[in-house]
């Protein structure tokens, strides 16, 4: 896969996806069932042959990776300062994090992209372009901002540099780049580099029907594309999925989330988008079915803090407080600052409520995204230092981001008293 095309959502798919008794459009009809074509032992002859097939897709492509990077191991060994080996050998190695959501293969493909780069900088942007996901990946925005400036310094007239310019900036809340980068690659749009990235920001900014054209467009051509992997054309449903879910449009999300799965129905970021599906609708034994499938083939925060209260919401204090501790040991094991979906989960249980305001407000310094600053407003309306969260949640809100998460914490801390207790506001010090 050209490694330009290669994105990577996870800073923006875990705090987008929230947790905690946000109000969401019930939408009736919403078919939240795992279908018979997961279970093996309900399947069709027919239905068993078309998972076949597509199981051998995608063990066959996985395969070929594999292969790639062995061939280019052995380029590398053959000259071990070969700027292209390590360059190649780095983007297949992002390519197999996305996979497998090993965080080590991230860190490879850094290690190699740095490595390349120290070689030769020249007819060599690719690398940079995944110097810049891997970081990305880890959560490293700052790093990856200086890695996309110094790539757009090399080649500005290329608008894929620009967009993911745009898109570390957006991350780092730093809405004037970010605008200014979108802006310029507006007519470049159309390119699957550019649209995703656009798409996003735009939803961010209150244009959700245009985020929405320019998706479904990039999604058709992604799907038509015969040198795209199943993992790539899965990830673009899964965008779209979630634009629709934020919209409030239950059922094309899950349309768009079934259409991915039907493409690999062991992908876990569909499984786990599902499982928040189900949330959302207030179902919890359909928030188990698929959060429980997702968490067998990857772990995440996210969906084990929806496991954790879909239990909670059936009676069952023991499975719940198993997944609540799961969930504690997987957060923790994470570099970086607090992951947001563990923090949101703590606040809505009024559990370390002290710690997350204080690690919220530590990332601030570097990152100050709408995000960011949302979670550092609940956690002062946790800690009833309601003037305070105002404050916050007016930065939170700056773009007009339509997010139901977003809202509900406006609404929230809007209703407020005014003035606050001693004793309320001494608890969250």
């Amino acid at each position: 896969m050209n490694p330009r095309l290669m994105m990577w959502p996870a800073a923006i798919g875990i705090t987008i996806a929230g947790l905690g008794g946000v109000a969401y459009h019930q939408a009736m009809g919403v078919d939240l069932s795992v279908p018979s074509a997961v279970d093996a032992t309900a399947t069709s002859s027919a239905s068993a042959s078309r998972h076949a097939q597509r199981d051998a897709q995608r063990a066959a492509e996985r395969a070929q990776r594999d292969v790639q990077i062995q061939v280019w191991n052995e380029a590398l060994t053959a000259d071990p300062v070969s700027a292209v080996s390590m360059g190649q050998l780095a983007a297949l190695h992002l390519q197999r994090a996305r996979e497998s959501g090993v965080f080590n293969e991230y860190q490879q493909a850094e290690s190699l992209a740095r490595r390349s780069l120290s070689t030769r900088t020249r007819r060599n942007a690719a690398t940079a372009v995944t110097l810049t996901n891997s970081l990305l990946a880890q959560h490293r925005f700052t790093e990856a901002m200086d890695v996309a400036r110094t790539l757009v310094s090399w080649e500005p007239e290329q608008p894929a540099y620009r967009a993911l310019l745009g898109e570390v900036a957006m991350e780092l809340g730093d809405d004037s780049t970010a605008t200014a980068m979108f802006n310029s690659v507006w007519t470049a749009r159309a390119g699957l580099s550019i649209a995703p990235r656009v798409a996003r920001w735009l939803e961010l900014t209150n244009h959700v029907e245009k985020a929405r054209r320019v998706l479904h467009v990039a999604r058709t051509e992604a799907l038509s594309r015969r040198d795209l992997s199943t993992e790539t054309k899965a990830w673009f449903h899964l965008r779209v999925g979630e634009l629709e879910l934020r919209a409030g449009r239950a059922r094309d999300a899950a349309a768009a989330y079934r259409a991915g799965l039907a493409l690999d129905d062991q992908d876990p970021r569909l499984l786990a988008a599902m499982a928040r599906l189900a949330d959302q609708q207030e179902k919890p034994a359909s928030v188990i079915a698929w959060g429980e499938r997702a968490i067998a083939v990857r772990m995440d925060p996210a969906t084990l803090g929806l496991l954790s209260r879909a239990y909670t919401r059936l009676g069952d204090r023991e499975k719940a407080s198993e997944y609540a501790q799961t969930l504690a040991v997987v957060a923790s094991a994470q570099p970086g600052p607090y992951d947001r979906a563990w923090s949101l989960y703590l606040l809505d249980q009024e559990e370390q409520v002290g710690t997350v305001l204080e690690k919220a407000k530590a990332e601030l310094e570097t990152r100050r995204d709408v995000y960011g600053y949302d979670l550092t407003a609940w956690a002062l309306y946790r800690a009833g230092r309601f003037t305070e969260a105002r404050a916050m949640m007016a930065q939170a809100m700056r773009l007009n981001t339509p997010d139901p998460l977003l809202q509900h914490h406006a609404a929230m801390i809007a209703a407020a008293p005014t003035a606050v207790s001693a004793s309320n506001a001494s608890a969250g010090q």
